[in-house]
């Protein structure tokens, strides 16, 4: 909505009809451009139609892939369709392999073959081949899993025979390349067979020669090799004879420094004393004989004779036990001593043995351990071998099996002999290219509407605007639109004569969007009308970009006033307009400068309102010219005249956008130049029944296009009439 205080009235736009797209009106109105393109499409499908609408015969087989592999015994992720994407490929791929030059050649023989001779003696093997490769069509079926091999030709014969040949020649070759190289494959797979078992052999008479010398016998994952357990075994027994023979020495030492046996040896000496029995028998002798000498002697005096005999044979029998006590003693001291050097001994021959027996082990397991490394890597590599040969086995099994299964490929229709004509023919086609031609006129013609940006109705203008239309009027072509639009301008009258009833203003400015506007052209007509209906009507050219030429262009006028160089009241002159007298006020004679002086246009405006009852002013366009902005400010109301056909919608934007900027006390919106629609709404009707004055049924007594045939015979017949008559004519 633009942004005013008020809106002006409106006028009745319900009559109007909608702009639409309708071809029938884009026809006639670019009904050249229509025909242009018409006569372009017959002429180019012409040839067409005469090439193509050629009867011709066919003959087509149909194969199938399958999206599996279709085995005989086993699965191969080689020949298997991971992805539809795979699948469309590999059919892809087929259809190409068809036209292989080597499957043609395998085919053409198979027909030499079966005594079918289907190559013109014209041309070569090679030539022939490469013209089928052109005409053999390889077309898949959409949504199946089937593709047609196809071949046209103006001859039946020999068209089916062709096909199947051809069919035939790929089946074969499918087959054979379906599991790629599988010839060669299984040589070379027998090849590696044979050499895996030679190298096996070879392997497995090495591993018997080092079982004898290591003397066993198996050789699995879990074998341990016996001479670790002897050298382990023969390490502890060295180790502990060491400890054995350390601790005799320990001993030995011990007994030859303290002179006595460890504890860990058995009997003490001391011990061995005690407990024996002659010198315990000795010890019992001596004690009962020593305790009756000290009773004997202990009741004598020292000079008693027979004191001291006791006291010597004491002193005796005492000694005599103590020289058995040390001659035992030592005894048993070399006793014990030559036990513990011989079992020094023992212990030290023991370690010597086993150390020479733990030396000629670890010498042995060395040599022990590489054969028995050797051993195992030999079991390793017959594992490996084995392994790959049965690899190798149910390889050449699986080709063997599967290179003569089914596969992806397999007939499904042979070709049958053609026996009917084919083809749309040569009328069908040029029906279809002049319903072409015609589509194609119609469709250009709207596609012009369509992109066409200019204004064309009332609706457009007053959604672009944001306002309703005060007035409109038709485009006068012809003498029912001129007069309809005295109707117009009589509504557009009355919209005035309501606006000053209702504000109170009489002083109406009008500027239009650029200069083919024609908003002079609406002034002056609707300036006659109020004069008619007795109003005093002042008609001022304001228009300092381009001066209406229906006023005096010598005479002083509105820029002479506003200059200083006339007065007000001497600038006035009479034009006359439709026979109407009217009060004017032309631009004048300062044309360069523009518009001056608004205080001074602002008291002439003053002035007219109160001489005239309706004062209509023509302002420059408002795009174009400064002096429309200047000038709108001052007189406050403004009609945007809109010139149909002629201003785009963009332009309406901007100046819709000027206006806003402005932002005057009224604006109101006139569209001018409006085409008139034929077949929309119910104008035409309306404009019939206004000028006639009857109804439309009544006054159309004929059809739309009845009526068109009989204007197009009345001109015959007025042409015919014209020309000189013939004797023929006469008759």
């Amino acid at each position: 909505m633009v942004s005013t205080r008020s809106v002006m009235d409106r006028m009745d736009t319900s009559q109007l009809p909608g702009r639409g797209i309708k071809p029938i009106l884009s026809l006639r109105k670019h009904y050249r451009i229509s025909a242009l393109i018409w006569l372009i499409v017959v002429l180019a499908g012409l040839p067409v139609a005469w090439i193509k609408g050629q009867s011709y015969y066919a003959a087509e087989s149909v194969f199938q892939v399958a999206p599996n592999y279709m085995k005989t015994l086993s699965t191969d992720k080689e020949v298997e369709l991971q992805s539809n994407s795979q699948y469309r490929e590999f059919v892809n791929h087929l259809s190409t392999t068809v036209k292989r030059y080597d499957v043609l050649q395998r085919a053409l023989k198979k027909l030499r073959d079966a005594k079918i001779d289907v190559q013109p003696k014209a041309l070569s093997e090679r030539k022939y081949i490469e013209q089928l490769q052109k005409q053999i069509m390889v077309r898949a079926v959409p949504d199946t899993y089937m593709v047609r091999i196809g071949l046209e030709g103006a001859k039946k014969e020999t068209l089916s025979e062709i096909v199947n040949a051809v069919t035939t020649s790929f089946l074969e070759t499918t087959k054979g390349e379906q599991i790629f190289g599988s010839v060669e494959r299984l040589e070379i797979l027998q090849t590696n067979a044979e050499k895996l078992q030679n190298e096996i052999a070879e392997l497995e008479a090495q591993r018997v020669q080092l079982s004898e010398l290591l003397g066993l016998t198996t050789f699995g994952d879990n074998a341990i090799n016996p001479y670790d357990s002897m050298l382990s075994q023969a390490r502890e027994k060295f180790t502990t004879a060491s400890i054995e023979r350390a601790h005799a020495e320990a001993t030995l030492q011990a007994f030859l420094k303290q002179r006595e046996t460890p504890t860990s040896v058995g009997r003490s000496l001391l011990e061995m004393r005690l407990q024996d029995n002659g010198l315990q028998a000795l010890r019992n002798e001596v004690v009962k004989r020593s305790e009756e000498l000290e009773r004997t002697s202990a009741g004598l005096e020292d000079k008693h004779p027979a004191k001291k005999p006791a006291l010597a044979e004491y002193e005796s029998i005492n000694t005599r036990l103590k020289a058995k006590e040390s001659e035992f003693e030592k005894s048993a001291f070399e006793n014990v001593k030559t036990r513990l050097v011989a079992s020094l001994g023992q212990t030290q021959q023991v370690e010597t043995e086993v150390q020479l027996r733990l030396k000629g082990i670890e010498g042995q397991s060395a040599e022990y351990a590489r054969n028995f490394q050797k051993a195992m890597r030999l079991t390793s590599d017959i594992r490996k071998r084995e392994q790959e040969q049965k690899e190798v086995r149910d390889r050449l099994n699986y080709l063997q099996n599967e290179s003569g299964a089914i596969g992806f490929v397999r007939l499904v229709t042979p070709a049958l002999p053609a026996e009917m004509p084919m083809g749309i023919g040569k009328t069908k086609l040029l029906l279809i290219v002049f319903v072409l031609a015609s589509v194609l006129g119609v469709v250009g013609a709207v596609a012009l509407d369509l992109v066409d940006r200019r204004i064309y109705t009332v609706n457009e203008a007053e959604k672009l605007m944001g306002i309703p239309a005060a007035g409109w009027q038709l485009q006068g072509l012809d003498l029912p639109s001129q007069l309809y639009a005295k109707e117009q301008t009589r509504r557009f009258a009355s919209t005035l004569m309501r606006n000053k009833t209702r504000s109170g203003k009489n002083v109406f400015s009008f500027t239009s969007v650029k200069t083919l506007g024609a908003a002079t052209s609406v002034i002056l007509d609707t300036a006659a009308v109020l004069k008619q209906l007795g109003n005093r009507v002042l008609v001022v050219d304001a228009n300092s970009f381009l001066p209406s030429s229906a006023f005096n262009s010598g005479a002083v006028g509105l820029s002479d006033f506003l200059a200083g160089h006339s007065d007000v009241d001497n600038i006035q002159q009479t034009i006359n307009h439709q026979d109407v007298e009217l009060t004017g006020i032309g631009f004048g004679t300062q044309t360069g400068a523009g518009v001056q002086r608004l205080d001074l246009l602002k008291q002439a405006v003053n002035t007219w309102e109160q001489q005239y009852d309706f004062v209509l002013i023509d302002l420059p366009p408002v795009l174009l010219s400064a002096d429309a902005e200047l000038l709108i400010d001052v007189l406050g109301q403004v009609f945007m005249v809109l010139e149909a056909q002629s201003v785009s919608k963009g332009e309406v934007t901007r100046a819709k956008r000027v206006l806003e900027k402005l932002d005057p006390e009224a604006v109101g919106l006139f569209v001018n130049n409006i085409p008139m629609f034929e077949g929309g709404g119910y104008m035409r009707e309306l404009m019939v029944e206004t000028l006639t004055k009857e109804k439309f049924s009544d006054f159309m007594s004929l059809s739309g296009l009845r009526l068109q045939i009989e204007l197009l015979r009345a001109r015959w017949l007025q042409k015919r009439m014209k020309s000189p008559r013939q004797p023929d004519d006469l008759k």
